[in-house]
């Protein structure tokens, strides 16, 4: 995680994008310690109870923009206070399950 944050406060957006790359993978990781079954994440993030997941939403909201990111390569431009929103959004997932 603290790799993570620190390609997020970096000055280059290179960076900023592999810092949600990053995080993704560690959702991917904390959705099959949680027994989160599916093909994707998207897969697992469907099958989870939003009672039982509050941050759901920052999960997928933040999922969203790591999608962005690889299926849209260099034409999805990303922003300092967009890489600072999804990283927020990351760790509030993991902060509810007492991953970092």
């Amino acid at each position: 995680w603290q790799r993570v944050l620190a390609n997020a406060s970096s000055d280059s957006p290179t960076d900023w994008r592999v810092a949600i790359i990053e995080a993704d993978i560690m959702l991917d990781d904390l959705l099959d310690s949680l027994g989160y079954t599916g093909a994707s994440i998207g897969d697992k993030l469907r099958t989870a109870n939003p009672q039982a997941f509050r941050s759901i939403e920052d999960a997928w909201n933040a999922h969203k923009i790591r999608n962005a990111i690889a299926h849209q390569g260099s034409d999805f431009v990303l922003t300092k206070r967009a890489t600072n929103e999804t990283i927020a959004q990351y760790q509030r997932v993991f902060e509810e399950f007492k991953f970092i």
